[in-house]
């Protein structure tokens, strides 16, 4: 069963647990959605998104790496880690349930094998008497990984954000990761007079393209 933190239930309590805030989240949100909003409708479309998932990582690794977080990227897959190696923390675009504690969310787009095999790494560390390796590791490799999830909305007026911290325990069939240990809904986020961008896309390792050597 999926453990849901609202806002009624204190999630900032949850956060401070993980060494997070709801408030240096919201900072890393505001300002990775300024800075997509420097896009126009002249942009190729997957640019506004692209923008906004690079800057979301980019912006709490500047807020949570001078007091001791880890930056790395294993096979091209971008984390922030916790200090102590306890956790791993990344970010993805979710699909319209996102946000909504009622709902159950999806990533909104197909992953590459490299978050899958994250994503079973969760599910195999919830098993009673299962031990992670002891041989050394790649920094961030081995420990659970938890999904900043959102979605963009557009209003008569701008833009809606809508996030969670969220912990999922397997994946889908398909690609697309559904299914969740625990979330954390993050407050919602309204942005007055920014350009909403309908065909958003992202950026993050959905796909994995074989390189074969010719000859």
């Amino acid at each position: 069963m999926t453990v849901v933190h609202v806002e009624g239930s204190r999630p900032g309590d949850r956060l401070s647990q993980l060494g997070l805030s709801t408030e240096e989240i919201e900072t890393a949100l505001r300002r990775a959605e300024a800075e997509r909003n420097f896009c126009t409708p002249f942009d190729p479309v997957s640019l506004p998104g692209n923008i906004f998932w690079g800057r979301t990582i980019r912006f709490l690794r500047e807020i949570y790496v001078p007091k001791g977080w880890g930056s790395t990227s294993p096979s091209n897959v971008s984390l922030l880690v916790a200090p102590g190696d306890d956790f791993a923390l990344t970010a993805s675009s979710g699909s319209r349930e996102t946000g909504f504690a009622a709902l159950t969310p999806s990533t909104r787009y197909t992953k590459g094998s490299a978050v899958i095999r994250r994503v079973e790494t969760n599910r195999q560390l919830m098993l009673p008497g299962y031990e992670a390796e002891s041989e050394p590791q790649e920094t961030g490799n081995g420990i659970p990984t938890w999904f900043l999830l959102y979605q963009h909305v557009n209003t008569d007026t701008g833009t809606r954000l809508y996030s969670e911290l969220s912990l999922p325990n397997n994946h889908g069939n398909r690609g697309k990761i559904t299914s969740w240990q625990e979330r954390i809904i993050l407050p919602r986020l309204d942005f007055e007079g920014y350009a909403p961008f309908p065909n958003d896309d992202d950026g993050e390792d959905g796909i994995d393209i074989p390189i074969e050597r010719l000859g």
